[in-house]
């Protein structure tokens, strides 16, 4: 039985090595250059991606490992330099002038472009004209056949969708204008606003059961009866000859509490009123001067104005403030007992002087 050593992989290393298997791995290529290795101008004769071989005189007993050098192409007009780090190496016998100039990193930054221009003189696009280089290649980018003219029908398709596309654009444009327009201008209160007729309010006074009612009762008639929870039966005569507006807990075998509202007595030439309970923001932007309006379900806009029925106290209490919604007489018959309406504020941004100028001349 043998002892073996276990196979160790090692990582290959990132750098490029100088010296090859074949000396003719990367052929050296005639082209005309010169090179500043330091502070010694020399004539290059080839070159390849790893070293270039010069032609000249060096110093006999200088420091040569990496030595800064710039490689110097000359074209018709301008040249090209690629700067490198070169080890430089004697070949042959001491009156040989030639040397190797060995790139210390051939996959530097000069790689691309030293590739390119070996590439384009084994292409043929690089000619030698004694010292400099000339170019033979292509001097115009070539360009894409015209592409073929669309028919009718394609016309026709690209028009109606380009069209599409800037209608719903527009719309999606129109839409969150309006979305803003009615976050920044108006404020809307939670609770509905119902339009009435003004009148007196019958209320039960007594707790009980209502175990009568006459919604079509006469001037002196009874309207309806409480049976009391003490025992009693408690009716209510009409005092008026007027019209009898029913609540909601008005009808046969209702539980009422002592005060609870069961019917509004109206007469033909009653005003229509209108109340709400509006929110504390709601009346912080009312002292500020905004607008209130009532928006209706069919669309309609109407300005009201907001008087304030109760003290402070009783609004802290119930979280909201009631207010009277007064009605303007030129827009009265735009309005129908039982309506409903949303109550919202509108903000004013011009002043209100300022306002009426700019509509007055419109």
């Amino acid at each position: 039985m043998s002892d073996t050593q276990p196979t160790q992989t090692t990582e290959p290393k990132a750098e490029v090595s100088g010296s090859f298997i074949y000396e003719t791995e990367h052929p050296q290529l005639a082209l005309p250059f010169t090179a500043r290795v330091g502070d010694r101008r020399v004539e290059g004769k080839s070159i390849s991606i790893t070293h270039a071989v010069v032609s000249g005189l060096m110093p006999p007993n200088g420091n040569f490992e990496k030595v800064p050098t710039s490689l110097q192409f000359n074209f018709e007009g301008f040249s090209v330099n690629l700067f490198v780090e070169v080890n430089v190496e004697k070949i042959g016998d001491a009156e040989n002038p030639d040397l190797r100039l060995q790139f210390c990193d051939p996959a530097g930054s000069h790689l691309p472009t030293l590739r390119y221009i070996m590439n384009s003189h084994l292409a043929g696009d690089l000619v030698t004209v004694g010292r400099f280089l000339g170019y033979t290649g292509p001097t115009q980018v070539k360009t894409k056949p015209p592409a073929a003219k669309p028919g009718t029908v394609q016309r026709v398709a690209r028009t109606i969708r380009q069209g599409g596309i800037l209608a719903l654009s527009l719309v999606l444009i129109g839409l969150a204008a309006n979305v803003v327009h009615e976050r920044i201008m108006f404020q809307y209160e939670g609770r509905p606003v119902v339009i009435a007729q003004s009148g007196e309010t019958l209320r039960a006074t007594t707790a009980g059961q209502i175990t009568y009612v006459n919604e079509d009762a006469g001037l002196g008639d009874v309207v309806y009866s409480v049976a009391a929870n003490s025992g009693s039966l408690l009716s209510v005569r009409m005092p008026c000859d007027c019209t009898i507006l029913p609540g909601a807990e008005f009808f046969e075998g209702a539980t009422v509490l002592a005060g609870a509202p069961l019917v509004t007595l109206t007469e033909d030439s009653a005003a229509i009123e209108a109340s709400a309970l509006v929110s504390f923001e709601g009346i912080a932007r009312m002292m500020a001067g905004d607008t209130p309006q009532l928006e209706f379900s069919d669309g309609r806009i109407l300005p009201v104005s907001l008087e304030v029925t109760e003290t402070a106290d009783t609004a802290q209490a119930n979280a909201a403030v009631p207010v009277q919604v007064i009605l303007p007489e030129e827009n009265i018959d735009q309005v129908a007992i039982g309506d409903t309406a949303r109550l919202r504020f509108k903000r004013n941004i011009l002043p209100e002087g300022l306002q009426q100028t700019i509509w007055g001349s419109i």
